[in-house]
């Protein structure tokens, strides 16, 4: 059975303006994505989201040079870095939404 935070990514990667909100809601603010999470009836914590990045990620210092020079401005965070990086965790979650 998937998880409450796999069912949300899921829920919101099924509807172009479900995929919409999550871009303005972002990535970054894990209480922002909770939130939206419940109104749409999910119960998630921002532990579970951490712990869903955790497998879906690995460890972020496993990331390379290319990886690290893929991201932007150079001011993102570990996170984002795995993200934009790695090609995972919420853009994989998403199939490719660029959320």
């Amino acid at each position: 059975m998937a998880s409450q935070v796999q069912s949300f990514f899921d829920k919101v990667n099924s509807d172009a303006a479900l995929i919409a909100k999550a871009k303005a809601v972002g990535f970054s603010d894990f209480p922002k994505i909770v939130d939206f999470a419940k109104e749409l009836g999910f119960t998630i914590t921002t532990k579970e989201l951490e712990d869903h990045f955790k497998e879906s990620l690995g460890d972020a210092a496993d990331l390379s040079e290319a990886d690290l020079s893929g991201v932007a401005g150079g001011t993102a965070t570990a996170l984002a870095a795995a993200v934009v990086g790695a090609g995972a965790g919420v853009t994989t979650t998403t199939q490719g939404s660029g959320w």
